[in-house]
C-alpha cells in the first residue's frame, strides 16, 4: 500500500472585525482593478490578493460590481482627503495646486494603485450605472480643483478676467497626461521639474502682487 504524506491543513484567514475585513477587501480590489480593469478582474483575483477565501467577499458585497463601485468611490475619497490636507497646509491656493500636482506625480510613481484605478475606470467601457458613479467621482475632483482656482482669484492671485473653469480643465488635462505617462511606463522620461514647467505654461495670469 502506497503511503503518502497528508497535505497540511489550509490555514484560515485571521478573523477580523467586519469593518476591518471590508477595508482589506477594498484595498485588494483597488490593486486588482487598477491592474486588470473591471471586465478582466474577478472576485477570485480579489480574494487571492486579500489572502482570503472567495466566499468571504460575498459576506460584505453582493457581487463584483458592488466591490468595484465601492473601490472607485473609496479611491476618489482618499485622493480628496490627501488633497484637502495639502490645501489646508499650503500658504495659498496657487501653492496648494502646485503641491497637489507634485504629490500626484510622485504618488503615481511610488504607489499608483488609487490613481490608476481612477484613470482606468474612466477609460474602461462600463454600463450606465457604473458610468454615473465614475462620472460623479471625477466631477468631485474637478469641483475641488475649480474651488482652489476660484479661491486664488478671489484672493487676488489670479487676474479678475481669467476664466477659472478653463484653468481647471487645463489642470485636469495635465493630470490625464501624467496618468498616461505612468500607464505606458514612460515616467522616467518626465521629471518633476518638467511637470512644474508644464504647469507654469498653462497657469492663468497672476493678479497684482500685494
Amino acid at each position: 500500500m502506497l503511503i503518502t504524506e497528508a497535505e497540511p491543513p489550509r490555514q484560515r484567514a485571521k478573523r477580523l472585525p467586519a469593518e476591518e475585513r471590508r477595508r482589506q477587501i477594498l484595498d485588494a480590489a483597488v490593486d486588482v482593478f487598477a491592474r486588470l480593469g473591471f471586465s478582466a478582474a474577478g472576485t477570485a483575483d480579489i480574494a487571492a490578493a486579500a489572502g482570503i477565501g472567495e466566499p468571504t467577499i460575498y459576506r460584505y458585497f453582493a457581487n463584483k460590481r458592488e466591490v468595484y463601485v465601492a473601490a472607485v468611490r473609496g479611491a476618489s475619497d482618499e485622493i480628496l482627503e490627501h488633497w484637502t490636507q495639502i490645501s489646508a497646509d499650503a500658504p495659498d491656493a496657487l501653492a496648494a495646486l502646485q503641491q497637489i500636482g507634485i504629490w500626484y506625480f510622485q504618488r503615481l510613481q511610488q504607489h499608483p494603485e488609487l490613481l490608476l484605478l481612477r484613470s482606468r475606470s474612466i477609460s474602461d467601457p462600463q454600463d450606465g450605472d457604473i458610468t454615473e458613479v465614475v462620472r460623479g467621482a471625477y466631477l468631485e475632483i474637478v469641483r475641488f480643483v475649480e474651488a482652489l482656482f476660484q479661491r486664488a482669484q478671489d484672493e487676488g492671485q489670479i487676474a479678475p478676467g481669467e476664466d477659472v473653469k478653463t484653468a481647471t480643465w487645463m489642470y485636469m488635462a495635465v493630470g490625464s497626461l501624467l496618468d498616461q505617462v505612468q500607464i505606458l511606463g514612460l515616467h522616467e522620461e518626465l521629471t518633476t521639474e518638467q511637470v512644474l514647467r508644464i504647469a507654469a505654461m498653462i497657469q492663468p495670469t497672476r493678479g497684482p502682487v500685494s
